[in-house]
């Protein structure tokens, strides 16, 4: 598993690249804060709360495909928990 996942995403580039709801294809922003189930990201000046639940994303423009479900947890507990490949 990457590393990208172990690291704070505040402060990094989001992209939505799969979603079961239309509407948060393609979106794209500077993440602002993270929750358990949301990732809120500012998308041109608009502040956008995205559902991880709903959403498949890349960080940084990073090849790997993050799904949302699977990092459903506080960011100070993702970034400890050990994940399997």
């Amino acid at each position: 598993m990457s590393s990208i996942i172990h690291m704070p995403w505040i402060g990094r580039e989001l992209e939505v690249i799969g979603s079961f709801d239309p509407t948060y294809l393609g979106r794209k922003g500077l993440v602002i804060e993270e929750t358990q189930r949301t990732l809120i990201i500012n998308e041109e000046g608009r502040n956008i709360c995205l559902p991880k639940q709903e959403i498949n994303f890349k960080i940084d423009c990073e090849d790997i495909v993050i799904k949302g479900s699977f990092v459903l947890q506080r960011s100070e507990d993702r970034i400890h928990r050990k994940y399997r490949g």
